[in-house]
């Protein structure tokens, strides 16, 4: 596990700084929790918590695309600013 993770750590890394890729679809910065995570396309989300890891399940390429709009205005905003 370890000679994979160093072959490639970027893909480990969570997506939008490890905030919360539902909250990240609502403009929001929460914390991300790794008990809640999933793997999509090959890159991980981690969420605040599991109710809001089964939304994400319902609608993830939706979710997605959503957070990767909002993430590009909200990235250098301090979550108390949102």
């Amino acid at each position: 596990n370890l000679d994979t993770f160093k072959a490639a750590p970027a893909r480990y890394v969570p997506q939008y700084g490890g905030f919360c890729a539902f909250g990240v679809s609502v403009g929001k910065k929460f914390d991300g929790d790794p008990r809640y995570a999933a793997i999509h396309d090959g890159k991980l989300y981690v969420f605040l918590g599991e109710d809001v890891l089964r939304a994400f399940q319902k609608d993830p390429a939706g979710t997605i695309a959503k957070a990767e709009a909002n993430w590009r205005k909200i990235r250098h905003t301090a979550a108390v600013d949102l």
